[in-house]
Parts: C-alpha cells; sequence; structure tokens
C-alpha cells in the first residue's frame, strides 16, 4: 500500500472539487498547480515533491503515488465538475479508487510512481519491475496505430524484463513494427525525486522528462510487460460506449444522479446532476444534459449532442464553462449524488503478547482454562488489519488482496465450500464466508483485505483478519450497508475460532480477542469445550505507562516462520506431556500473567520484565523452535542493555518485544540494531497502545 497518494489539480478551485470528494479519506493529499494554471505533468511532479520535502511528509521508506488529474475533461462535460478520476464505474467507485488499486499490485519500492489520472490500466503488474536507482519506466509491446499515438520507448534488450532506455519516440510516424508503448507509469527513487526538486516547475513528464533522462540526469530503465489495456473514457461516445446502460431498440443510456423526473429518452442520452427543480426530462435521440450548481443557489444546465466535443467545436468556450468550472459548489454537487459510498470498513489494531500464550489454545484451554496479558497496538500510528465490503451488481464474490496483489472472483458455492487448504490465499475469506453462513447468490460483494505489516510477524494478524472479515460478513448479512452501532465480540471470537479450525490452521482465542478489545487486558477462560473469555482491563499508573513507552521496542527481526508449523509441536508436546511436564508448563504460563498483569497495575516495571522473560523462558521450553540461532545472536548483542526480551506470537522469528533498562539504553538498542540489521526487511517499528479496538469505521 502506498503510505500517500497525491492528486494533483490544475487550480485552487479544482482542488476544492476533489478534497470535497475524498473528504475523510486518510492519506490523501491534493495539490493544486501554483499560480492557478496548468503547469504541466513534470511540473506538477516537480510541485508535488517540492511540498512533500518542504513539510517533510516522507521518509526514506515511504512510497508515494501521485496521479495527475489536473485535466478539464473538457470532451466529456457530463462530468466536468468533478473531474475524470471521479467519474463512478460500474461497481459505484469512482475510476480512482481502480487506478490506485492497479497501482498497488505494481512492486511497492520506496520511491514515486506517477500515474495518469483519467486510465485504468490493465497489465499484469506481477510482471512488473522497477531497477533500483533511476527512473523506470513502464511499457508493453503494440503495433504502429498505438505507437503512433503514445510515447515509445527503445530499450537495450527484447522480452519481458528491466532494460536500460537508449532513446524515447513521442508519437512517432511508423507504419509497421512492434514498438514498446508507454503505459503513462514511471516510478523513480527517492535519490532522483530528491534531484528533481530543483527542475523548473513547467514541462510533461511524457515529453521533457525523457529528454533529461537520455542526457544523464539519472539512470533510465522500462520495465516491459507482455501486454497492456486501458480503460480510457476520450469523449461522450466512448462514456456512453463504456458505462451506458442499453434499452430498448439496442441504444445505450447513462442516467446519474438525476432527481428530475424523466419522461422520456429517446436513446443515445447522458444525463447528470440534474436537480428536482429543472423539471421534466424529455430528450430525442443523441441528446444530453447536465447541470453545474454555482454559488449558494443557481442551477446551469447544459443540453448539448453525445457528438459535441466541447474541446474542437467551441461549445466550452460559448458556456464559458472555464469561468463556471471556478465557481462550482461542490458541497450541493455531492448532496444531489449523495456522497457516501455503500461500504462496510472494519478496522483492527494487531497485538503484543506479554504473558500466558499458549494456554489459550485448544486443547490446553478446553481441559485447563486459559489466561493470557495481551495489549492492542498501532504501528506507526496507524491500525494495520483492514476489512471492507463492497456491493457488486451481479451475484458473485470478488475477493482481494492488497498485500498479495491478487484478485479473484469465487463464481459457485463449491468455490467457498473449498476453504480447508491454508495455502490458498483466499482461505480466510472463504473460510468467513462459510461460518458466516453466507449464501452465495443472494447479493454480489467484493471483499477486501489487508494488513499492513510483514507476513509471519507473530502479532496475531491473521486472526486478527479473520475476525475483521467476519464482523463485516455479518454486518452485511444482517443489516445490509447501513451504518453499524454495535456488535458482539464473543459472537465474533468464537466464529473466528471455528473459521481457523475450517482453515486446518488451528490457534487459540487470545490473537482475536486481544485484538477486538482495545487497551491493556488481562483474558482468561474456564476449562470446557465451550470457551467463554472473559476481559479484564489493566489500569497502569501514568507514570509507569510513561516509562513503559519509552523504553519499549518494537522489532521486526527479518525471520518469517508459520505459526501453524509451531503449533503443532507445541500440542504434540502437550498430548505427549512427559512426566508431567507439560501441564506445569502451562500452570506456569498462567499464574505468570497474573503476575505480569498485577505487576503492571503496581507500578513494578522489575517485576513486570522478570514476567516477559519467564513467559520467553517457557514459550522455548514448550518448543525448541520457538528460537533460532539469528534470534539467540541478536537477543545476545542487546541483553547487556535490555530488562526483557520476548518474540511475539508462537515465536521463531516475527517482531520481537524489547523492554530496554532506561529510556537511554533503548536508543542505544535501537542504534545497534540498525546499524547491523539481519536482514534487509528488519527495523524497528513505532508502536503504540489502541484505546479502540476492533471497530466499523
Amino acid at each position: 500500500m502506498f503510505d500517500i497518494v497525491i492528486v494533483t489539480a490544475a487550480n485552487k478551485a479544482q482542488a476544492a472539487g476533489y478534497k470535497a470528494q475524498l473528504k475523510g479519506r486518510k492519506n490523501f493529499i491534493v495539490v493544486p498547480d501554483p499560480g492557478d494554471r496548468r503547469v504541466g505533468s513534470l511540473g506538477a511532479t516537480v510541485n508535488v515533491l517540492r511540498a512533500l520535502f518542504r513539510k517533510k511528509a516522507v521518509r526514506k521508506d515511504s512510497k508515494i503515488l501521485t496521479c495527475h488529474s489536473g485535466g478539464d475533461a473538457k470532451r466529456t462535460p457530463a462530468y466536468a465538475a468533478m473531474g475524470k478520476a471521479f467519474v463512478p464505474m460500474p461497481d459505484s467507485r469512482p475510476m480512482l479508487d481502480h487506478i490506485i488499486e492497479t497501482m498497488e499490485l505494481l512492486p511497492q519500492r520506496p520511491g514515486v510512481v506517477v500515474c495518469c489520472g483519467d486510465v485504468i490500466p490493465k497489465l499484469d503488474c506481477s510482471i512488473v519491475k522497477f531497477a533500483s536507482r533511476g527512473v523506470t519506466g513502464v511499457a508493453y509491446p503494440d503495433g504502429p496505430d498505438q505507437a503512433r499515438l503514445h510515447g515509445v520507448y527503445v530499450a537495450d534488450g527484447k522480452g519481458t524484463g528491466v532494460f536500460g532506455v537508449s532513446d524515447f519516440l513521442q508519437k512517432p510516424d511508423v507504419k509497421k513494427g512492434r514498438f514498446l508503448v508507454d503505459t503513462g507509469i514511471m516510478y523513480f527513487d527517492w535519490e532522483t525525486a530528491k534531484k528533481m526538486r530543483s527542475l523548473p516547475i513547467a514541462g510533461d513528464i511524457y515529453e521533457e522528462f525523457p529528454k533529461m533522462l537520455l542526457s544523464g540526469f539519472a539512470p533510465f530503465n522500462v520495465s516491459v510487460a507482455p501486454s497492456c489495456e486501458f480503460f480510457h473514457i476520450g469523449s461522450s461516445r466512448e462514456l456512453l460506449a463504456l458505462l451506458g446502460t442499453r434499452v430498448k431498440g439496442g441504444a445505450k443510456t447513462l442516467v446519474d444522479s438525476v432527481s428530475a423526473p424523466i419522461e422520456s429518452l429517446a436513446g443515445d442520452n447522458i444525463v447528470t446532476n440534474v436537480p428536482a427543480s429543472y423539471g421534466p426530462i424529455n430528450l430525442k435521440k443523441g441528446e444530453c444534459l447536465t447541470s453545474l450548481p454555482l454559488g449558494k443557489n443557481e442551477w446551469y444546465h447544459i443540453k448539448y449532442l453525445v457528438t459535441d466535443s466541447f474541446k474542437e467545436d467551441g461549445l466550452w468556450e460559448k458556456h464559458s464553462l472555464s469561468k463556471k468550472m471556478v465557481c462550482i459548489n461542490h458541497s450541493r454537487l455531492l448532496a444531489l449524488r449523495g456522497k457516501k459510498e455503500a461500504a462496510v470498513r472494519v478496522t483492527a489494531p494487531v497485538r503484543i503478547d506479554f504473558a500466558g500464550g499458549w494456554s489459550d489454545t485448544p486443547p490446553i484451554c478446553e481441559r485447563e482454562g486459559g489466561t493470557v496479558l495481551a495489549a492492542a497496538v498501532t504501528l506507526e500510528g496507524n491500525r494495520p488489519v483492514e476489512v471492507k465490503i463492497t456491493p457488486r451488481r451481479d451475484k458473485l464474490v470478488k475477493v482481494v488482496s492488497k498485500d498479495l496483489k491478487r484478485c479473484r472472483v469465487l463464481r459457485s458455492a463449491a468455490e467457498i465450500a473449498s476453504h480447508h487448504d491454508p495455502t490458498d490465499w483466499c482461505c480466510l475469506v472463504k473460510s468467513a464466508l462459510h461460518v458466516t453462513g453466507f449464501a452465495f447468490g443472494s447479493q454480489g460483494i467484493e471483499i477486501t483485505i489487508s494488513a499492513d505489516l510483514p507476513k509471519g510477524s507473530g502479532m496475531g494478524t491473521s486472526s486478527i483478519l479473520g475476525a475483521a472479515a467476519v464482523a463485516a460478513l455479518l454486518h452485511v448479512k444482517r443489516h445490509g450497508f447501513q451504518p453499524c452501532k454495535s456488535f458482539d465480540i464473543d459472537e465474533i471470537g468464537i466464529l473466528t475460532l471455528q473459521l481457523e479450525r475450517e482453515m486446518r490452521t488451528g490457534g487459540g482465542w487470545e490473537d482475536q480477542f486481544a485484538g477486538m478489545i482495545p487497551g491493556v487486558k488481562l483474558l482468561r477462560s474456564l476449562p470446557g469445550r465451550e470457551q467463554k473469555v472473559t476481559v479484564e482491563k489493566v489500569e497502569i499508573p501514568s507514570r509507569t505507562l510513561k516509562s513503559l513507552s519509552s523504553r519499549s521496542l518494537l522489532y521486526f527481526t527479518g525471520q518469517k516462520r508459520m505459526a501453524r508449523n509451531v503449533l503443532r509441536r507445541v500440542i504434540g508436546f502437550y498430548e505427549e506431556n512427559p512426566h508431567g511436564f507439560a501441564n506445569i508448563l502451562v500452570s506456569a504460563l498462567k499464574s505468570n500473567a497474573e503476575k505480569a498483569a498485577s505487576a503492571l497495575r503496581d507500578g513494578n516495571l522489575d517485576l513486570f520484565a522478570s514476567c516477559v522473560n519467564a513467559y520467553w523462558r517457557d514459550k522455548k521450553l514448550l518448543d525448541a523452535g520457538s528460537t533460532n540461532e539469528k534470534v539467540d545472536d541478536m537477543i545476545d548483542l542487546i541483553r547487556p542493555f535490555a530488562s526483557a526480551v520476548t518474540l511475539t506470537g508462537a515465536g521463531g522469528g516475527g517482531f520481537m518485544y524489547i523492554l530496554a533498562q532506561s529510556a537511554s539504553a533503548a536508543v542505544r538498542i535501537r542504534k545497534m540494531l540498525e546499524s547491523d540489521p539481519p536482514s534487509p526487511d528488519s527495523r524497528v517499528y513505532a508502536f503504540g497502545f489502541d484505546n479502540a479496538g476492533l471497530r466499523f469505521e
């Protein structure tokens, strides 16, 4: 996922409209061209980079998407007031959302990706690679008809892959052959981005910039995909052809956000944003109508023909639309359109287990009950887990994973029933559909899942993601896409446990309850097949909490592991129970969790550290695979400055929780870990205690 999505605009008025349509979305920034005039896509990019660095809004590992949307949309007057990026697609979402989803399937490297705001490219993003340095354009092979209309790369190699660029041709006059046609996608690393700030704020990134690159400004490469198609609306006719609904006689009509009564449409009609005050609508074949809200009360109605271009025929000037567009009242426009997307969105934090883990796992908890001390936490100020469900017009189920950059359409109940293979990336969603009783064919939905942290993290991610999916599906089943006021945590937790059984991954109740419930808490259950989890919030004195936060570090070791493999070994050891040792360890885990909670309440961080260390010791006694040589080396390195260290979750890799001896020791440990990381992915993550838990946004 991108850390920031930039949407550029031609002027302040257009920017205000974009901001109104993006209101409520996190990590979106609208940047108008300076001086209230268009400066070209290169100038707009330079302007964006200067603004980002000026505001110190980026880090060296930031991933930025810049979507250039500063056009007037003259050839599509039906949506000129909104901007082409906000043209609603058949799923009711704006084109911009589809563009972003495609861009998120590209390699996620630190740097800047630039794309066009009026085109959805359809290509195999898994083939695309970005060079580590300089600029990488994205192209695909096509014939002379397309080459004459676009930029063309001349590469140093053939086939798919990443090659150096020896030349770049702009709309070459060619008659035959195959050419590497520009897709409009371009990536550059942060070193190049910093250098670009010195460029003038002018020019086209697809014309002037390639010339600079070929002159040695930065390394210039092209990534070649095998094919690409474009969803592009260049005119009213194309708008009607792509998004219109077929009516009697074979003609198409497009009616969007119309409150006025429609008496007759003869066909080939586009009608958008017309208020009730307009009166009855009667249009002949090929006639179109759109309305612009100006100021507090005025509406300006434009009747035109589907064949009118507005750009070449002078109609834009005839209607003085350049002046009118800067006077659009976007609040009135959005009120007419109904700006809220039909969607159910659930977010959640992840969790850190401080003590008691494994006692929550069947059959252990069913025989002995469980006790776990855990905390819901944010990472880098964000709640990493998100599930979003939107309606589809058909009766199918589309699953999208932002993390894996994959999507799949489930076309039958049999596909959902096939949910027992944990290596299937759709397994979690299919299991969630099963345990919530989703009736295939009852309605079409699109489920988008994401967990913005490394795979195999040990932070309870899969269980919390499962709980979020269950919560979202239950809400859609019972309440549709209406706002949610409450949900049953116990029901969601138990269904998530069932979900993990269906997936054949196993697991306990700690992860989902620790993520669903805010703050630091003690989770308990009594023996029995039906596990009822009780929650006791752990109130930490403010001074202790401040010290705990300043001394705590969360470090991703870069060692990835599969929790289910550790789980099998632990359960095997428990069932074998040599000399009753497994029962002794479980009892120690539970009593240690109680002691750790008391230590936090009493403000005794030395005792708390002792409990965390005891937890790490007992996890290793349950399964030697809880650690490995690389992890042990890291712990040995920092041990002189650490009061406590443990791997979160099942262990074997993932995140490491460190309680330093002091705030200054925490700074020293961080420098030690960052100076010689054990893997390229290893790094310290800022974390905080989450005070919301699972919630509907």
